[in-house]
């Protein structure tokens, strides 16, 4: 049955002791309890025979005075331990201790890197790359007809005019006249690849001729070159008309197509008649020359 909580009945509740009395509570009452063990055991004693009353007594003397010492010593003992806080048994500490917080050191040692080298290798020193700049050569002026002066850049790229350039019906040099009209003395080197192949500048320049109508020549295109830093103009004759696909002022690059090969002028068969010279207008060997530069 539950008491009621309010009232005259109500039960009283008493204050809860503090854990370290009733530790000390609990020690007394088994010291007591001792005692009263103890007692009982020399009361029967005591009745099995006067000697053993006399020692009894004398132990009993002696005996007890000592065992409430060590009892209340021990319980105060207990009551310090358990009462007063550690930090106020460490506050009287005179001997200094590290923080628990205090940054730790770092006394990690790093040893220098070495390369141990074994004794057949050889130290040598790398010899410094040299090298030289040239200022790129100057363009060569030229003037040309309705468009005054143009400048040619230096170019070392050079090809031939037509594929299969092993096909050649005339060199350069005297020969007997093929034709009436024709001379005696071929300017220019003929290559015969074939009806409509392809023709191509032999270097970059730019284009100072293209006309239908250049007499013994035909269809004719011409380019100026600067190879070398010299002044070199090539001439494409006899091709095809309106195969021309090139116009006068035109920069060509090595390898354009001018035309096609054709029959047109004073001709007797679909060829190319190639003629190259320089800045003195007089004529020299184009297979010699391209032979020697051709790539």
């Amino acid at each position: 049955m539950t008491p009621p909580k309010h009232g005259r009945r109500a039960a009283t509740s008493s204050p809860a002791r503090p854990t370290s009395e009733l530790r000390i509570s609990r020690l007394t009452a088994g010291i007591r309890s001792s005692f009263a063990r103890f007692d009982d055991a020399r009361s029967s004693r005591a009745r099995t025979g006067p000697a053993r009353i006399g020692a009894v007594r004398t132990g009993t003397v002696s005996l007890r005075p000592t065992l409430s010492v060590i009892a209340m010593s021990f319980a105060a003992a207990m009551m310090v331990a358990t009462s007063v806080p550690a930090l106020a048994v460490t506050a009287t500490d005179s001997d200094a201790r590290a923080s628990v917080y205090a940054p730790v050191e770092d006394t990690i040692e790093y040893a220098p890197q070495t390369v141990e080298v074994g004794s057949e290798g050889v130290m040598s020193q790398l010899a410094a790359e040299q090298y030289a700049v040239e200022a790129a050569p100057p363009p060569i002026t030229s003037q040309v007809a309705s468009l005054g002066s143009v400048e040619l850049i230096d170019t070392d790229a050079i090809v031939w005019p037509v594929q299969n350039p092993g096909k050649r019906s005339g060199g350069f040099g005297p020969r007997s006249a093929p034709c009436s009209g024709c001379s005696t003395f071929h300017d220019g080197v003929d290559f015969t690849p074939g009806n409509g192949t392809p023709v191509m500048s032999i270097a970059d320049g730019v284009v100072v001729l293209a006309t239908e109508n250049g007499g013994g020549l035909g269809v004719n295109v011409e380019v100026q070159h600067n190879i070398g830093g010299q002044l070199i103009t090539s001439s494409y004759a006899h091709m095809q008309n309106g195969s021309i696909a090139v116009a006068v002022g035109q920069q060509v690059t090595a390898g354009q197509q001018l035309g096609l090969v054709g029959t047109t002028g004073q001709s007797t068969g679909p060829h190319l008649h190639l003629e190259m010279f320089g800045s003195d207008g007089v004529r020299f060997d184009g297979v010699a020359w391209l032979s020697s530069r051709a790539g």
